[in-house]
């Protein structure tokens, strides 16, 4: 499962928290539609991140039976900022191992920003039921300011950086597929 959240704060724009996240899915589906997958992938947009992480909370309680069917959660948040990033303090270990080597054998950015001060994202709903989670963003001590604030617009993201959280998604998320047990 793949998602983002669509809702944002009172201040600003919410173009980089999170439609940088939720607006994403769309293209990482076209460029997985491409082949045949051995695994299902699922691409979701929550609402009510900001307020609580309603959205997805609702989603994992009413999921009941279907909860064992979910390998794990790619959660996007906040990219473009800065070059790619990942939550390591929130993320499974073999999910992280593999993003990694994603990013080595594509020689695409990747560094360990761990960003628990700044709050919570829909991937507690998922760890809350045992499912194992990732979280790829771009917030740094410099740019996390720019969250629920009005610079929060569309001109804070540096598109070449962007397209780098794009294009290591979706060979992060090809490479799940053949490499998931």
């Amino acid at each position: 499962m793949i998602g983002g959240h669509f809702d944002f704060a009172s201040e600003g724009k919410g173009i980089v928290d999170d439609w940088s996240g939720a607006s994403l899915l769309p293209s990482l589906f076209h460029a997985l539609k491409a082949r045949p997958r051995q695994h299902t992938y699922v691409f979701v947009a929550f609402a009510g991140e900001e307020r609580g992480l309603l959205g997805s909370e609702r989603y994992v309680k009413g999921l009941g039976d279907q909860k064992s069917m979910i390998r794990a959660f790619i959660n996007l948040e906040c990219l473009g900022l800065s070059p790619v990033k990942v939550c390591a303090s929130r993320s499974d270990r073999v999910l992280l191992s593999r993003l990694v080597e994603v990013a080595r054998t594509t020689q695409s950015p990747l560094e360990g920003v761990n960003v628990d001060q700044v709050g919570e994202d829909d991937t507690r709903s998922f760890m809350a039921a045992k499912i194992p989670v990732l979280t790829i963003h771009s917030v740094t001590q410099a740019t996390w300011p720019i969250l629920h604030s009005p610079r929060d617009r569309l001109d804070a993201i540096h598109l070449n950086e962007y397209y780098d959280a794009y294009k290591l998604t979706a060979f992060y998320l090809a490479y799940l597929d053949v490499k998931a047990d």
